[in-house]
């Protein structure tokens, strides 16, 4: 076997050409930080495939946040499904429409009064009248919003056969003291509210609505207007024949 001495010291054997001489210390540098860099493209890569599949805070910076929007009151009313009688809360529902009484439909007190024993008739401008004993409840619809309650008018009327009758005026206030708790709990579901309504009927009921105080109001919680006006009647016959007839009232109107 012949071998030659080679230009770097090394021996050639066989006729091959020797191996390659080692890389000098700059080539090494070279390829230290082409490794580095290898190495960080390929971490940084997967921390972006990390990051975008665990949803992480970076991700969901810049997006917007999908609220729910308020409906609007406006338009025509949808009739709720209220059938005047007194529900489980004693918050009352908000009105849809100013001036109405809150949580209240035509329709449904009507229907209510009705079920209750009331007779009713529609007077058209004059309200609709529903009777029952010395008792009417007058259910006066909202101007525009034709569905819902305006105002209410409740009365106690007594009446005789003589022509001076006191116990016509002592009958009105009576009938009027006595129904308001049973009429009352159809269209005031809150009962500290139905006893400042009884308390303040009772005191304007009682008086001549020809005083100069005879005309009272009251405002409840910005949701009712309550007044009154005191007791007023009158006498018609001739001879030993005459018909007296009494009567006050309380209105309880949406604020």
């Amino acid at each position: 076997m012949s071998y030659q001495q080679t230009p770097y010291g090394q021996q050639q054997y066989g006729g091959y050409p020797p191996p390659p001489p080692p890389p000098s210390g700059s080539n090494k540098t070279i390829l230290i930080v082409f490794t580095v860099v290898v190495v960080m493209v390929v971490l940084g890569a997967g921390l972006f495939v990390i990051t975008r599949f665990t949803g992480s805070s970076d991700d969901t910076a810049g997006t917007t946040p999908i609220t729910s929007q308020p409906t609007s009151d406006g338009g025509s009313p949808t009739e709720p499904a209220n059938d005047g009688s007194p529900s489980a809360s004693a918050t009352p529902a908000a009105p849809p429409c100013r001036g109405c009484l809150p949580g209240i439909t035509v329709n449904g007190l009507v229907k209510t009064l009705k079920s209750k024993g009331y007779a009713c008739q529609d007077k058209k401008i004059l309200g609709i009248q529903c009777e029952k004993g010395n008792l009417e409840v007058v259910v006066h619809a909202d101007y525009t919003q034709k569905a819902y309650v305006e105002r209410i008018r409740v009365f106690g009327w007594g009446s005789a056969m003589v022509k001076d009758c006191p116990q016509c005026i002592k009958g009105a206030i009576a009938a009027l003291e006595q129904g308001l708790p049973g009429v009352l709990p159809l269209f005031v579901k809150d009962a500290a509210t139905r006893q400042k309504i009884i308390t303040f009927a009772a005191e304007g009921s009682a008086i001549p609505d020809s005083g100069p105080s005879s005309a009272r109001d009251l405002s409840i919680d910005e949701l009712y207007r309550v007044s009154t006006s005191g007791y007023s009647g009158s006498t018609v016959g001739k001879g030993d024949r005459y018909a007296s007839n009494y009567t006050t009232d309380v209105n309880i109107a949406g604020y």
